[in-house]
């Protein structure tokens, strides 16, 4: 008698724990296999990136004194960039970037700028169809709530740039399949808005429904190869 009241009160845990957590379990699993379809570095579009110069190209005349152009400044970075070498200075007014021969400043990037960036970091199939400065950048770019220049390539490989305005920099390659991953990854964790936190009381909550769900149906499991009924 006492076996079959838990049974009875397990299968009743089970079935209930079905009704409110097996649509969450399905998007675990759905959103879990669609993770294992495509490595990581496809879907940060790795592969659309065009490899770059590291070599520093010096200008004949010498480089500019670094002290002439970074007063104040919290750090200086020399890198090469389209061919020219230029400074990166980061200070408490911001980043700008400057060419490192002539101290020309070469931020924030223009439209022209923004357009050379995109095409000399792209290794996809495709053409550049448009760049344009988005005042707010969406958390795709990596940057939210900054500016940031959007460069769409069409074609085969049809992927969206973000381009920083203030280091010359492709700071994110997005795809259709980055922006489906980033879904699936907003339903995995729970968290539909920011998709960051992966530990919000949602998330414990449905995490401990499903294992006392398991946990039940593994009681019935036993009971009924005790039974010998479970092909029945």
């Amino acid at each position: 008698m006492l076996f079959q009241k838990i049974t009875r009160r397990m299968r009743q845990i089970h079935n209930v724990l079905a009704l409110v957590v097996g649509a969450q379990i399905l998007l675990w699993m759905g959103s879990g296999l669609y993770f294992t379809l495509f490595p990581i570095e496809t879907v940060r579009g790795e592969h659309l990136r065009a490899p770059q110069e590291t070599a520093l190209s010096l200008p004949e005349a010498g480089l500019m004194p670094v002290d002439a152009l970074a007063a104040g400044a919290d750090r200086v970075t020399l890198k090469p960039w389209l061919g020219r070498s230029v400074y990166v200075v980061e200070g408490e007014a911001g980043t700008a970037m400057f060419d490192a021969a002539t101290g020309e400043a070469l931020t924030p990037l223009d439209e022209t700028a923004a357009r050379a960036v995109a095409i000399a970091n792209w290794a996809g199939r495709g053409e550049l169809a448009s760049a344009h400065l988005v005042e707010a950048a969406p958390s795709e770019s990596g940057r939210k709530g900054e500016p940031m220049w959007r460069a769409d390539f069409e074609g085969p490989d049809k992927a969206t740039f973000w381009i920083t305005p203030d280091t010359g920099e492709v700071r994110a390659v997005r795809t259709g399949v980055w922006r489906l991953f980033d879904l699936m990854w907003g339903l995995h964790i729970m968290d539909w808005s920011a998709r960051e936190t992966i530990a919000s009381w949602w998330m414990k909550a449905f995490a401990f429904g499903g294992l006392m769900m398991s946990l039940a149906g593994a009681w019935l499991l036993v009971r009924r190869l005790t039974k010998g009924t479970l092909l029945r």
